[in-house]
Formats: C-alpha cells, sequence, structure tokens
C-alpha cells in the first residue's frame, strides 16, 4: 500500500473551535515540516478565515495553499457522524446560518455546563475566562474535559467525559443535522463532502461502512478521510500495525466507491501537525 502525500494535511483544528493554536501558529508549524496543502476545519465554525486577518495571504506567503475546510457535527442511525466540507464558498447564507444557531446553543451550553461542575466540586473547576475566550466560535465538552483532567479530579479522557455527561446534563439540546442534509448543506455552498476518519465508524459503531457510503455516494459524499492518525486515539488502535490495516480498508472502499481520497491529522495543536507531517518517512 502506497501512503499518501506528506505535504498534504487536510484536517487541522485551531483555537476556534477545540484546538489550541491560532491559524497562524499552525501555518508556521506546517511550514516547519513541509507541508504545502492545508485546510482548517473546526467544529461548526469558519471563524479561522475569519478573526485573524487574510490567512490566505499568510498561507500564500509560506508557500502553502489553504483550502477553506469545516467539520460539520450530524447524526446518523442514533450516532455522531462527522462530515468534512471543503472549497465552499465561505459567506454562503444557509451554511452560515446553520452555524450561527449552533454556536448560539453551544455557548449557552457550556455556559450552564461551567456552573455545574463548579456547584459540584464547591470551587472554581473551570474558569469561564479561559473558556470563553476571544475568537472562540464553538465550545465543546472537551473545553471542561481538559478543566477536569488539569486538576488532577479525574485520571483519563473518556473517564472525564463520561462524567460530564452524567452530572453536568442541562436542557440546551444543540441538534445535530441528519448526515444527508450536512452533505446537501455542503454541496449547495459548493463544497466537496468528505467522511471524516471513517475507521472510528467501523470499530466503534456497527454501521456497516459499506452500506453507508452506497446511501450517501448518489447523495453526494465525494471522499472519504483515508489517511488519518488513529494510532492510540481509542483502544481499538493500539499499534501502528493497526492503523496501517486500517487506511488499507479504506483506500480499498475509495477504490470501490471512486472517492476522493484525503488525508487528516486532526490536529489540535502544533506538536500533533508536525509529528503527522514526519510519519512514514
Amino acid at each position: 500500500m502506497l501512503f499518501m502525500d506528506r505535504s498534504v494535511d487536510m484536517h487541522v483544528h485551531t483555537l476556534v473551535s477545540d484546538g489550541n493554536a491560532t491559524p497562524l501558529q499552525m501555518l508556521q508549524a506546517a511550514n516547519q515540516v513541509g507541508v504545502k496543502k492545508l485546510s482548517f476545519c473546526d467544529h461548526d465554525a469558519l471563524g479561522a478565515y475569519r478573526h485573524f486577518g487574510d490567512v490566505f495571504a499568510q498561507a500564500a506567503e509560506l508557500g502553502i495553499e489553504l483550502v477553506a475546510g469545516i467539520e460539520l457535527d450530524s447524526s446518523y442511525m442514533g450516532r455522531e457522524i462527522h462530515l468534512l466540507g471543503y472549497g465552499f464558498d465561505l459567506n454562503d447564507g444557509p451554511l452560515n446560518a446553520h452555524l450561527e444557531m449552533t454556536q448560539g446553543l453551544r455557548r449557552e451550553r457550556v455556559k450552564q455546563q461551567i456552573g455545574l461542575v463548579n456547584a459540584h466540586f464547591g470551587r472554581r473547576i473551570v474558569d469561564p475566562a479561559k473558556v470563553l475566550i476571544q475568537h472562540r466560535d464553538t465550545f465543546m465538552k472537551p473545553h471542561l474535559v481538559h478543566a477536569l483532567l488539569a486538576e488532577g479530579l479525574i485520571g483519563e479522557y473518556r473517564e472525564a467525559a463520561r462524567w460530564l455527561s452524567q452530572n453536568a446534563r442541562v436542557d440546551v439540546e444543540v441538534p445535530k443535522l441528519p448526515f444527508g442534509d450536512a452533505i446537501t448543506l455542503v454541496r449547495n455552498a459548493g463544497g466537496e463532502a468528505v467522511l471524516a476518519h471513517p475507521g472510528y465508524m467501523v470499530r466503534e459503531t456497527t454501521i456497516p461502512l459499506g452500506v453507508f457510503l452506497a446511501e450517501f455516494v448518489p447523495q453526494g459524499l465525494s471522499g472519504i478521510e483515508v489517511e488519518y492518525r488513529y494510532l492510540k486515539t481509542s483502544p481499538d488502535f493500539p499499534d501502528s500495525d493497526s492503523e496501517i490495516r486500517m487506511i488499507g480498508e479504506m483506500t480499498a472502499l475509495a477504490e470501490r466507491f471512486k472517492l476522493i481520497m484525503t488525508r487528516g491529522s486532526d490536529a489540535h495543536d502544533v506538536e500533533t501537525l508536525i509529528r503527522f507531517a514526519k510519519v512514514r518517512k
């Protein structure tokens, strides 16, 4: 199996959602390791392209082709599925209306959850000033999970996420688009719709990926994220062999359905972006 071009990383996050770096910091890191094509795919947010000046010009100065991107939370058969969108109109009306609604609900939910967490422990565990920061559009569970981990209250990420689900429930519901509707939203904005990290669907759900693709390719799904950083991201990928096997399975499916194949680190920090660019030399 041939691996894809290491100079491409089409799945990077910034502090606009659950990353911890600015777009320019991620671009500079990409430049250090020879990445020449990159996309910021923040969760339900486009602020990476709006809050920090002309990032397309900043990327061009570094010799990097920057592609407009997003990661949309959606649902299928009761499971959360992520859809990547690329090359769409950043000013598309329906897309931005959906994002504005989603971001407002997420903000309200997290604000209420911060209050519940701090009340539970009787002290400030989560500092609102460190979560509700300038230029962050999408507020998410990881912002609270990391606060719990930093305080040493819970030892492991998934355990902390479960604790939040059980102990910080609020009445604010953030609806997820049906997967087909998410595809339509991206396509109508002029973009390409790509299934994010499909290996998780294979290992963590009972959804047959081949059946899933057969349903949604005719609806406009045009690609899948073939090469991805699965290693040690879940108990199902404990070693490099398990990751490589999954990449092989995804490559075969992409070829079978004649889909665009993308490569993404899903980096939330510069260190992860750099490591991913250096793998499999």
